[in-house]
């Protein structure tokens, strides 16, 4: 892998911040929940308020006549199950439960691949402004070496500055070819997250995403989760286990079969009469299905409580990242990195005038590099925490 390659390839394929939360919203995981829920909706809508269907017989025989005579005989009967105790309205409820925490089961997972996605995308934009940091540090370090080398000749330098001049300029390349395998993997990681099939890594562009000036001061922290997804879908599983176990109990309550049946004997005579047949549950109330279904129903109750604690502690994480982040960050562009880089320019001064020895000048190059790394790191990890906090505060549909 060359360094020109890895260029052209940034050029190439470049995605925005946004470009790429908008792949995100066509991704398979998303579209096939998208999918899925449609088919959902559109069958759970159709659910009819009777139960059983009618049944039909139709009985053919041939009846003989105490004076010898055979005729044809036939049976013909209907028959429909009528539940007394609402057991298809408890089915049509059950069903559109069901289609509801479907539908926030998606906005949940929806809003977890955007941030999955964002730190993706911060991960390469990172790894990119690091490599191109690195190409421009290997740079230096090939001029800063062959001016060594140079002056060596003349008797400027000693041979241990020219050791220490080549071992940076091998140490700034090293951590260049370091970066582009990092920016590979992360690249890779991107097109996952995207769900994209490439052969080649996703690339990030140069410009961050535009998430408005960045606060000093956090806001504050609201302590109320109970609109957000995960919390509205804990809740909406909760209800929807409790509408299969009221379908159970309903599927097994009383019923009233209504039918009529006609019949022609053998000898001509045609008769009709009605039936009803009432089935109580004075036994078989689905005890065991509703067990089960009961059981389902305290750990989703339990799993409520449990969703809002998750989320106050994800909120409370966020906010404290927001706060930490752009402190990290303003330490690091107020002070650590112009101190670095007044140290580093004043002991370059210092050994072209042969006042300090090549180590000094490398190991201001490398507290200069490791400074503009955290920096990179730095902006990339608070313009996630914003993006993180502004998703999980955000008003959901």
């Amino acid at each position: 892998m060359t360094l020109v390659w890895v260029v052209g390839l940034v050029s190439a394929q470049a995605l925005s911040f946004d470009e790429a939360l908008a792949l995100a919203e066509t991704s398979p995981a998303l579209e096939g929940q998208r999918r899925a829920l449609e088919r959902q909706a559109r069958l759970a809508a159709d659910v009819p308020v009777v139960v059983a269907n009618p049944a039909v017989f139709i009985q053919p025989g041939v009846r003989r006549a105490s004076s010898g005579a055979f005729g044809p005989e036939a049976y013909l009967g209907v028959s429909q199950d009528v539940s007394l105790s609402g057991a298809g309205v408890s089915r049509a409820q059950s069903a559109r439960a069901e289609v509801e925490a479907a539908a926030l089961g998606r906005g949940v997972t929806r809003r977890q691949l955007r941030l999955d996605v964002a730190g993706a995308w911060l991960s390469v934009w990172s790894a990119q402004a690091s490599l191109a940091a690195a190409r421009e540090e290997a740079r230096l370090a090939k001029d800063w070496a062959a001016k060594v080398e140079r002056g060596a000749t003349s008797g400027g330098f000693t041979r241990v500055d020219v050791a220490v001049a080549r071992a940076w300029l091998a140490e700034a390349a090293l951590t260049a070819l370091s970066l582009e395998g990092e920016l590979f993997t992360r690249g890779v990681a991107l097109n996952r997250a995207l769900g994209r099939p490439r052969t080649t890594p996703a690339r990030a562009a140069s410009a961050l995403p535009d998430l408005g000036p960045v606060e000093r001061e956090p806001p504050p922290l609201p302590e109320d989760v109970s609109t957000t997804l995960p919390v509205r879908l804990a809740v909406a599983e909760a209800e929807a286990q409790r509408r299969r176990a009221n379908e159970l109990l309903a599927g097994r309550g009383a019923s009233l079969q209504v039918g009529a049946m006609g019949w022609r004997e053998g000898v001509g005579d045609i008769a009709a009469v009605a039936t009803l047949q009432l089935t109580l549950p004075l036994f078989e109330r689905a005890q065991r299905e509703r067990a089960v279904a009961e059981a389902a129903v305290a750990r989703a109750e339990a799993a409520t409580d449990g969703a809002r604690a998750d989320e106050l502690a994800e909120r409370t994480q966020a906010h404290h990242e927001l706060e930490h982040t752009t402190e990290v960050l303003t330490v690091l562009e107020a002070q650590l990195l112009p101190a670095t880089l007044e140290a580093a320019a004043g002991i370059e001064r210092r050994f072209d005038a042969g006042e300090a020895t090549a180590q000094e000048l490398v190991l201001a190059r490398r507290t200069l590099v490791a400074a503009r790394g955290r920096r990179v790191s730095a902006l990339a990890e608070s313009v996630l925490a914003r993006f993180r906090w502004r998703e999980l505060t955000r008003e959901a549909p």
